[in-house]
This record gives C-alpha cells, sequence and structure tokens, in this order.
C-alpha cells in the first residue's frame, strides 16, 4: 500500500528545528534509497512538505514517521492512497551523430 504523509512546519522555526533539518534530510534520503520512501517534496515556502511511503498499514507508517528527528517539531497527515501512479525514470539516449 502507498501513503502520502503531509508534514506541516511552524511558520517560525526555532534554532533547534533548524539544526535538525540538514541530518532529516539526510535520513530521508536513505530512506529513498532503500526503497522506504518513493518521494519527497517540499513546498516553494518550505512551511509543507510532502513524502510517499510504501507499508503494509497506517500503523508502519507511524512507526517509520515516530523515528523522525523532527517528529515532535511538526504536525503530520497520513493519508492512503488508492491510485499512485508515477513516471518511471528514464535514462536519456545518446546519439553518436
Amino acid at each position: 500500500m502507498k501513503f502520502i504523509v503531509e508534514i506541516i512546519l511552524p511558520e517560525v522555526l526555532d534554532q533547534e528545528l533548524i539544526d535538525l533539518l540538514p541530518s532529516q534530510y539526510q535520513e530521508i534520503g536513505e530512506m529513498m534509497n532503500e526503497g522506504i520512501i518513493s518521494s519527497f517534496m517540499l513546498s516553494d515556502n518550505a512551511q509543507r512538505a510532502w513524502i510517499t511511503i510504501d507499508a503494509t498499514s497506517e500503523e508502519e507508517v507511524d512507526n517509520i514517521l515516530a523515528a523522525f528527528k523532527l517528529y515532535d517539531f511538526v504536525d503530520m497527515k497520513i493519508m492512503e492512497l488508492s491510485i499512485a501512479e508515477m513516471a518511471s525514470p528514464t535514462v536519456p539516449t545518446f546519439s553518436l551523430n
């Protein structure tokens, strides 16, 4: 099953949260490499983020999120998706001409 999580950051980021962001972003990248998170998006004003997670249940998603370093600083909404179509990454073709 696929879930989307909306992460709502506070309007004013305190220094403790700011200090956590780089390591949290790195952790998200590692989870993407492991296939746990399939996408990550951040709004242009950095107030909201969205991640898609492959999991067997909402409880599993909640357990994944509970391990996030910024878990106590943000609001998170979990929604199960009924359809989740994503374009496959393609390798560009090269021409020797």
